[in-house]
């Protein structure tokens, strides 16, 4: 009786009735908590990431060596945040290792509240099984418009791997369940714009030309590399301030050696020049902590400039003399200072130039933790409120995403199950899917809802132009 309860949860998972295989694992493991199998379908089929890792750890308790629970693990720890636990050893195995599992540690009687909003599920998983088994074999006569959808057969290659539906309905839970999706090929995800399935190495969609990669916006924590950057920015704003301040220094001592001449005002220029820099230097070094992409561009660029200009001293230190006594004007250097100069601003030079080096070498090393890695895109919905879920469905869709726009509404419908404007949203995505049965399912509910509601039945009957469309 258990392992018939089991089969009838994994076929409630994979045609996409999760609330209908989280009440049926739940009677599973209260009758045998040591159920690996019962523990792995589990972690996909609930909503919190710590739920999720509860049923991880324990499949890795009974079984080390699951390579999808530890991958599952692994994944939670890095994209949501929660802690990894101590990972037992695959080579470790057996009743002397394996930890008690039991099922209250799992927060059952809070997962209960989920069977108190789910009256009509209970027995629903043992009446379709009946329905099916006592059904006659479906004609070719097309399907009523008020049917619903089954579910499309699984991609080939893949037996056990979620269907659109599947996907679609699974989507509250954190990927992690995804990557420890049950006897699935883990390298399976579907496109985010055409729900065609793609591997995790394919840059592109083969389908729709859709790209599958995303620039991941860093995490909030500190970037050792990123605060080295802007250290090494305040500390060339502070060089160049105690450089800039030799100029006036340089500017007394020429005074003092020819009293009868003016001050040589035109040797501030440099200070001046030199002080803009510092607080260019410190004005960038601020918004760098904060990883703001477009200052480390400012600052490249600048990087670059400054190393130029140093190169060029460090080639042409008697350039920077002749500039030094074309500013001073009327009163000459005396002819004991050119080569202790030259000397200076060579080796100023060269230090600059080992600063500058060094900045690039952190720009480069640090650019994705500002700027972000690139990787394959996972859309992950978070349950929330129904106006949020609609927002992001609209965002994805102006991204042209409309599987993942889809995954949205689809939350936004359940949030507000009468809402005409996230069931037409999600009826015309469907349509764009060309999942055409369940946009007439939508379109429906909405026309039930609302008949009057202008252009709701345009769109209806758009639909059907496409599914039309589509059997040519």
């Amino acid at each position: 009786m258990n392992a018939d309860t089991l089969h009838q949860a994994i076929a409630a998972a994979r045609d996409g009735r999760r609330d209908d295989a989280r009440v049926l694992l739940m009677r599973t493991l209260e009758a045998d908590p040591r159920n690996e199998r019962a523990w792995l379908w589990l972690s996909g089929v609930v909503d919190d990431p710590n739920d999720v890792k509860i049923c991880l750890e324990n499949v890795l308790a009974l079984n080390p060596s699951n390579a999808r629970a530890r991958q599952g693990l692994e994944w939670l720890h890095v994209r949501v945040g929660l802690p990894l636990p101590p990972l037992p050893s695959p080579e470790r195995s057996g009743g002397g290792t394996e930890r008690e599992i039991d099922a209250a540690a799992f927060s059952l009687a809070r997962l209960r509240a989920y069977q108190a909003t789910l009256a009509d599920v209970v027995a629903a998983p043992l009446a379709r099984e009946a329905a099916i088994r006592s059904s006659p074999a479906p004609t070719s006569a097309p399907a009523s418009r008020n049917a619903s959808t089954p579910s499309p057969p699984p991609a080939p290659g893949r037996a056990a791997a979620p269907t659109g539906n599947t996907a679609t309905s699974r989507v509250q839970t954190t990927s992690a369940a995804r990557l420890a999706s049950i006897e699935t090929d883990d390298a399976t995800l579907p496109c985010p714009y055409c729900a065609a399935p793609t591997v995790e190495a394919q840059r592109r969609c083969t389908q729709c030309g859709g790209s599958l990669l995303v620039r991941v916006a860093s995490s909030g924590d500190r970037s050792p590399l990123v605060q080295a950057l802007v250290w090494l920015w305040r500390g060339g704003a502070i060089a160049a301030l105690l450089i800039a301040l030799v100029f006036p220094a340089l500017g007394t001592f020429l005074y003092q050696e020819n009293p009868a001449r003016s001050f040589p005002i035109g040797i501030l220029i440099p200070a001046v020049l030199l002080a803009l820099v510092a607080l260019i230097g410190l004005s960038v070094a601020q918004p760098l902590g904060q990883r703001s992409v477009w200052t480390l561009y400012l600052a490249t660029g600048l990087t670059v400039a400054g190393l130029i200009g140093a190169l060029a001293l460090v080639a042409r230190p008697d350039a920077m003399i002749e500039v030094l006594e074309r500013l001073i004007g009327a009163t000459p250097l005396p002819p004991d200072w050119p080569p202790p100069l030259q000397s200076g601003v060579r080796l100023v030079a060269i230090g600059a130039i080992a600063a500058h080096i060094a900045a690039i070498a952190l720009t480069v090393a640090s650019y994705d933790d500002v700027v972000g890695r690139i990787e394959r895109f996972r859309h992950i919905v978070k349950p929330s409120d129904h106006v949020i879920h609609y927002n992001n469905g609209v965002a994805l869709k102006n991204r042209g995403m409309w599987y993942a726009a889809s995954l949205e509404w689809e939350w936004a419908v359940k949030k507000a199950p009468r809402d005409i404007t996230y069931l037409r949203a999600l009826g015309l995505a469907y349509a764009r899917l060309k999942q055409f049965d369940k946009a007439r399912a939508a379109l429906d509910r909405a026309l039930q809802a609302a008949p009057n509601q202008p252009g709701l039945a345009e769109d209806r009957a758009l639909i059907e132009r496409l599914a039309s469309q589509n059997k040519r």
